[in-house]
């Protein structure tokens, strides 16, 4: 593997599906495909171990095994035309995931690739408008008090927030500048319409964003 190379596994039932999306990494430039498998417990036998997977689909049993405690265990890319809507709501709020579409291409894939090894979440533009006003629900009882949905960003600080975390320790933990932590708090305050710090939380454990 050369320097900076990513590698890169393949997890699907289907294996018409799995050899597609081998070919597709194949043309992308520093991906290593180092394997596919068929369930996640073949994935863990996969060596080397991937820094990233490739899934064609994302059900509840799936989440488990790679979201741990509200953060992915390893950085994946899901392609669906349709997306659960719950799983991928889930899925998203952790970081270091992106859906796209199954159509994709190999610059597309790569990229995405590339993202959520950063940490980043990256959505299709038919996605981000199907799914994103869900993220911010998931779990969440419906008020009369409407606010407006939170990124998957913010709602992570938000709940870092509920923590007690300052911007200098939040901008640590994620790996971004004080400048940028300070950018989301100010945004998150916006939208919930909150005046202070402690405000904001009170308003998402109301709105289910921050559970208690």
């Amino acid at each position: 593997m050369t320097s900076g190379s990513l590698r890169v596994a393949v997890l699907s039932a289907s294996t018409t599906w799995r050899e597609g999306v081998q070919s597709l990494l194949e043309d992308a430039d520093q991906i290593i495909c180092v394997g596919a498998a068929a369930t996640t417990a073949e994935l863990g036998r996969l060596t080397p171990t991937p820094d990233a997977v490739v899934v064609d689909a994302l059900d509840g049993e799936m989440l488990e095994a790679f979201v741990q405690h509200e953060a992915p265990a390893m950085p994946f890319v899901i392609l669906s035309d349709e997306p659960e809507r719950e799983s991928a709501a889930r899925a998203l709020a952790s970081g270091g995931v992106a859906i796209l579409e199954r159509n994709v291409g190999a610059l597309q894939l790569a990229g995405a690739v590339r993202a959520a090894v950063s940490g980043l979440t990256v959505l299709s533009p038919i996605h981000a408008a199907n799914l994103m006003d869900s993220t911010g629900a998931v779990d969440a009882p419906r008020s009369a008090e409407w606010i407006q949905p939170l990124t998957p960003r913010e709602l992570q600080i938000l709940r870092m927030l509920s923590d007690g975390l300052p911007n200098k320790s939040i901008a640590t933990a994620l790996e971004i500048s004080e400048h940028t932590a300070k950018f989301h708090v100010g945004q998150i305050l916006a939208k919930l319409g909150a005046e202070s710090r402690t405000e904001a939380v009170t308003i998402g454990i109301r709105h289910g964003l921050v559970m208690v």
